[in-house]
């Protein structure tokens, strides 16, 4: 069980916190699995609060649309559905397209120097060792942009797309991850020559490869159309 002080104290904000946190990581890497009820009463007992803090972070995943309401029985973590997965590679793509060009405009030559630590991936049996590792490179692009607002979005999305990519794993079990790798070397070349148009070609065809692998295992896995 996971302790945390009483909800009525004066910590009430601190421990809705770490309960948003838990329940959103577990959400995110789908422990808690699209369609899991959530009940007030059995997560105050399992952080040993009380269910004030615990509503207040339900209501906040449900703001982030993690967690849906479910009149007179409480709470589910939502569902992934095929349409909104492809508006938000959509949108993946469209940013990150932003970043690269923002990234070259105005990072400095030591900062995009730092991608170089994604230029490889050690293998590991575990697939999210690489989701690990791709969600990383992806934020770690982003902040090379130096525009925050661009940095805050892209890094909400990418977080939120883990969900997809877990419900996908099929997709790269079993599969050598070199060929994703070496794309990510291929947008650091460009980044790195600062070579605003095949960059940007290169992240956008990134995502595009991207959402047809994972689509493609949406629509066999058990999501809403």
């Amino acid at each position: 069980m996971t302790s945390v002080a009483d909800g009525s104290s004066p910590k009430n904000g601190l421990i809705r916190e770490q309960v948003c946190r838990v329940l959103r990581k577990e959400i995110l890497c789908c422990s808690l699995s699209p369609g899991a009820e959530l009940h007030e009463q059995a997560l105050a007992a399992r952080f040993a609060s009380s269910k004030s803090p615990v509503r207040d972070a339900l209501l906040t995943l449900e703001r982030e649309g993690l967690v849906v309401v479910v009149p007179r029985q409480g709470y589910r973590v939502s569902a992934i559905s095929v349409s909104d997965a492809k508006d938000m590679f959509q949108l993946r793509a469209i940013l990150e397209a932003g970043c690269v060009s923002e990234a070259i405009a105005n990072a400095s030559d030591e900062t995009l120097a730092e991608l170089d630590t994604y230029r490889q991936f050690e293998a590991d049996t575990d697939p999210s060792a690489f989701i690990d590792y791709n969600r990383r490179f992806h934020i770690a692009l982003s902040r090379c942009s130096g525009n925050l607002r661009l940095q805050q979005v892209s890094c909400n999305l990418i977080e939120h797309m883990d969900r997809v990519i877990y419900i996908s794993m099929s997709t790269i079990k079993g599969r050598n991850p070199q060929q994703l790798v070496d794309e990510h070397i291929a947008i650091i070349n460009a980044v790195q020559q600062r070579d605003v148009r095949r960059a940007r070609k290169l992240a956008q065809n990134h995502v595009k490869r991207a959402q047809k692998r994972v689509l493609d295992a949406l629509e066999r896995a058990v999501v809403v159309p």
